[in-house]
């Protein structure tokens, strides 16, 4: 396609485009930006301070439900061997 060619095809496009922007209303201006909102130092500590001390009280539950350590299983057999062999005796 020569470059006549083009230039045809590209005033064309644009004659179109024309076109739709006068049949399409173009929206109105934006609404302005609301700024964001800031948060004080004072109020950022507080949050701070309460986030802290619910992690606090997390790890204190989760420590004191914590299951104590497995033994293994020849540990357990031991442990329940000398009650069973009671229990057989009685």
């Amino acid at each position: 396609m020569n470059a006549a060619a083009r230039r045809r095809i590209a005033a064309a496009q644009r004659e179109r485009w024309a076109e739709y922007k006068k049949t399409h209303a173009a929206p109105a201006a934006k609404k302005a930006v609301k700024a964001k909102r800031v948060l004080s130092a004072a109020a950022r500590k507080h949050i701070a301070d309460a986030t802290r001390k619910r992690w606090i009280e997390y790890r204190a539950a989760k420590a004191s439900a914590a299951k104590p350590a497995r033994k293994g299983k020849r540990a357990a057999k031991k442990a329940s061997a000398p009650a069973a062999a009671e229990a057989a005796t009685s």
